[in-house]
């Protein structure tokens, strides 16, 4: 099973079943531990405070499949406070992205939790101040 774990208001992927993901929270409830392919969950640490980050990645393994992969990302926030002291973000856009942000985890220290949760990080990717994970249970 592939699944897309993403708010409520975001547009389904084909081949992806929706998700759905809200502060601090991700509706699991029909899908069981181990089951999952493939977990693409490219903003969902946006949706959590930043002490939860560890507790969101623990319950995305759980449901990923020996082998299976594993697509997480979010807002970077040494990402996000360059953007904005070099003016590509405006003020205004800036305090929409802090509205809509629970929080920014830097991916510097989101690797290690990634690996010692038993995950081989097979690739990082940055474009703005996003960033996204990919990596594989092994």
């Amino acid at each position: 099973m592939k699944i897309h774990v993403a708010k409520m208001s975001e547009e389904t992927i084909e081949g992806y079943k929706h998700v759905v993901v809200s502060d601090n929270h991700i509706n699991f409830m029909d899908i069981s531990d181990n089951e999952c392919s493939e977990i693409l969950a490219n903003d969902v640490l946006d949706s959590f405070f930043s002490d939860k980050t560890e507790d969101c990645l623990v319950s995305l393994v759980n449901k990923l499949r020996l082998g299976g992969k594993l697509i997480v990302g979010g807002k970077d926030l040494r990402l996000f406070c360059k953007s904005v002291i070099n003016g590509s973000i405006g003020t205004k856009d800036a305090s929409q992205v802090l509205q809509n942000t629970n929080s920014m985890p830097l991916l510097n220290d989101l690797m290690p939790i990634v690996q010692s949760l038993g995950l081989k990080v097979l690739s990082t990717q940055i474009s703005g101040i996003h960033f996204e994970v990919v990596a594989q249970r092994g």
